[in-house]
């Protein structure tokens, strides 16, 4: 046995004294790395949350924006798409939709998306109460999902598989009104969602689904003004046995005009819309006048040419209806500038006002009338090349000839092959 002197053992003490001072000093370093790290970690963390709550504050002003402060007929879609990229930005994925409420078949639809395929898009529609998005829409909550493959009740009708399984579901509500629910997938395999990413989600949701409550409304407000100008326009059709259905051809022909000029959509559609309601301002006519079966007098000529004026003034302080007063108003100019009300000529008068005045003109002509006979077709038509570039754009005249054209081939066509198909009856007979 090995004998240690005292101050051998002094030496010992000394040494094992600092090998624990030293373990005790490395296991408050290593914890206080750890606290270092996890400060950290809170620290990015909250930077995260804060970006995150930045951003959704600046969604929601673009949501204002968009969907409360100027809503538009086709804004709709815009809107939904900006929720549905949001929504995945904000949760660091490139995979989700946003799904509605078709009113008439009570079925959810997907409206928009990000990282699904067009057959998803186009295939995925059910009843509320099916599936993950038909519950949430049903109930009101929303529904994290951690494995869509295992869980039951997520509903796909398709064999794609998810790079992630982490899915998070949340109703687009307002008040106790559900109208869809907002779908968010990771699309990462080792990104897995959280109670913050719900929370996030459902505060996205909640101000979305108020804009896009504002927007439908508007456009249920707009048909349903529309549809009530259109009826006072036909009711004025009625009254004259000889304009009976007047307005319904003269929109038409305009359209067809409008589509075969290439014009863009929404000018397409401003004009049917003038075109439906171009005599609106006849209301303000008095019947004496407007049913009068014979030639009318100078006086009541001029009470007749106001009617685009008041047309214009009962369209004009209506929002989504601006861009349509404009064709009601000039709709009587002519092309030489010897038109009413304000002689405006050319380029001056809206392409639309120009159509219109096409389509009502060609209309007028082939349809009897108390203060016009019937004009034959060809007459009609030739009636339309001697004035045009005088009462009619020259463009106009050629896009509704060339319509004229391809109908009357068909028409052709169709008789020779119907009187082929009448020969072979007959030999075989």
């Amino acid at each position: 046995m090995i004998a240690f002197s005292y101050t051998e053992w002094v030496l010992i003490y000394i040494l094992i004294l600092l090998v624990a001072i030293l373990i005790v000093f490395m296991m408050e370093r290593h914890h206080n790395m750890e606290i270092i790290r996890d400060l950290d970690e809170a620290r990015d963390d909250s930077k995260k949350y804060i970006n995150d709550l930045d951003n959704l504050l600046s969604m929601f002003t673009h949501f204002q924006e968009i969907g409360m402060t100027h809503p538009k007929t086709d804004d709709l879609q815009k809107l939904c798409d900006l929720i549905i990229e949001y929504a995945t930005d904000l949760l660091d994925t490139k995979m989700g939709s946003l799904m509605l409420v078709n009113k008439s078949t009570n079925m959810l639809e997907i409206v928009a998306s990000r990282g699904l395929s067009e057959d998803i898009i186009r295939s995925t529609k059910m009843y509320v109460g099916e599936g993950i998005a038909g519950r949430v829409t049903q109930d009101g909550k929303p529904i994290y999902c951690e494995d869509i493959d295992k869980d039951v009740r997520f509903m796909r009708h398709s064999n794609v598989q998810y790079t992630s399984k982490t899915f998070i579901s949340v109703p687009l509500k307002i008040k106790n009104k559900v109208i869809g629910a907002l779908n968010v997938n990771s699309d990462k395999k080792d990104r897995k969602f959280n109670q913050r990413d719900l929370r996030l989600i459902n505060i996205l949701a909640d101000q979305a689904a108020i804009a896009i409550e504002n927007i439908q409304l508007y456009n249920d407000m707009k048909e349903m003004y529309i549809g009530t100008i259109e009826t006072l326009a036909k009711a004025i059709d009625a009254k004259d046995p000889t304009t009976r259905g007047h307005t319904d051809r003269v929109t038409k022909y305009a359209v067809e005009i409008a589509q075969e000029m290439n014009l863009p959509e929404k000018l397409i559609r401003n004009i049917k819309f003038a075109s439906l309601i171009h005599d609106i301002g006849k209301i303000g006519v008095k019947d004496d006048v407007l049913l009068k079966p014979g030639k009318l007098t100078e006086s009541e000529y001029e009470d007749i040419k106001k009617h685009p004026l008041i047309g214009e003034q009962i369209l004009a302080p209506v929002e989504f209806l601006t861009n349509v007063a404009p064709l009601v108003l000039y709709h009587h100019e002519r092309y030489d500038g010897n038109g009413y009300l304000e002689g405006l000529k050319g380029e001056e008068i809206p392409i639309g006002a120009r159509i219109i005045n096409v389509a009502d003109s060609f209309e007028a002509m082939i349809s009897d009338r108390p203060y016009s006979k019937e004009m034959s077709r060809e007459a009609a038509v030739k009636e339309l090349k001697d004035e045009s570039g005088k009462q009619f754009d020259p463009k106009v005249v050629e896009a509704f000839l060339r319509i004229l054209d391809k109908k009357a081939r068909q028409k052709n066509k169709k008789l020779e092959d119907d009187y082929g198909k009448s020969e072979k009856k007959d030999k075989v007979s």
